[in-house]
């Protein structure tokens, strides 16, 4: 008999794959039709129930069922696990998509935090410049030009700093998006591969296994179930076969009783 911690430990797993699964799958596929989501993810969990239901169903009435409707169900059920995997697809690679492209904005932002400073900074050079151009002996051309650029020059200064300040910032954001997906990193430099090439791979891996190992779960379950019940009934069966049948009685007892009766009868 199948034991009753390996049957819960088998509910457990499938209600808790069968579940992240399903969850996973309705915000993919709602997020994939994000102009009806609601609607979508209405028609997606009812999906995701008749698929383990029926998977259930099919694994008990397989032999009494027609041969054109069970295979009909099995395409359905294939069908549905497609759709799954789409859905959980979506769900992971738009996960990763929303981390990257907060990295993709944070290094756009800092590229032009950068080409602004080295804007200002040439400009302050440039004004530096037309000072130093001007001939020594016109001392007080110099002194009026100099005093004529030095408060651009001090705004500029400013704006630097407050760009090195931003800078920093965005510096910040990016170590810790870049925290995020460090270890999908670190599998790409392994591998020697693009960072988007190890995703697709790993969320393909993730797709090909939850769905069937959550189908297959299904089935386990349902069998164990059926299992025990079997069983148990022939358990039952066995031990209450003969329940008016009484322990035989010690041979002695039975000579006592003869001779018991024969001496009745004796003195009749």
């Amino acid at each position: 008999m199948i034991s009753l911690w390996l049957l819960l430990g088998l509910i457990i797993a499938t209600v808790s794959v069968a579940t992240l699964g399903a969850a996973f799958s309705v915000l993919g596929i709602g997020a994939l039709f994000s102009g009806a989501a609601l609607a979508a993810g209405a028609m997606a969990i009812s999906l995701e129930f008749a698929k383990f239901v029926l998977s259930a169903y099919l694994h008990q009435r397989w032999l009494k069922l027609n041969a054109i409707y069970k295979y009909y169900l099995s395409f359905s059920i294939v069908v549905l696990s497609l759709i799954t995997s789409m859905g959980i697809f979506g769900f992971l690679s738009g996960a990763y998509q929303s981390a990257t492209n907060v990295l993709d904005a944070e290094n756009i932002k800092l590229g032009a935090l950068k080409d602004k400073q080295n804007r200002l900074t040439v400009e302050v050079e440039r004004l530096n410049r037309s000072v130093e151009e001007i001939p020594v002996n016109r001392v007080s051309k110099r002194i009026q030009i100099r005093a004529e650029i030095e408060p651009a020059i001090a705004d500029f200064n400013k704006q630097i700093l407050n760009l090195d300040a931003l800078v920093a910032e965005s510096n910040i954001k990016i170590l810790a998006v870049k925290e995020k997906v460090g270890p999908l990193i670190y599998i790409a430099k392994t591998f020697n591969m693009d960072i988007d090439t190890v995703v697709k791979y790993l969320i393909l891996l993730f797709v090909f296994v939850f769905d069937p190992l959550a189908i297959c779960l299904v089935i386990a379950t349902s069998e164990s179930l059926e299992s025990r019940r079997k069983e148990k009934e022939e358990g039952l069966v066995s031990g209450g076969s003969n329940p008016t049948a009484a322990s035989p009685e010690p041979e002695s007892d039975i000579i006592q009783m003869r001779f018991v009766d024969s001496k009745d009868k004796n003195v009749v």
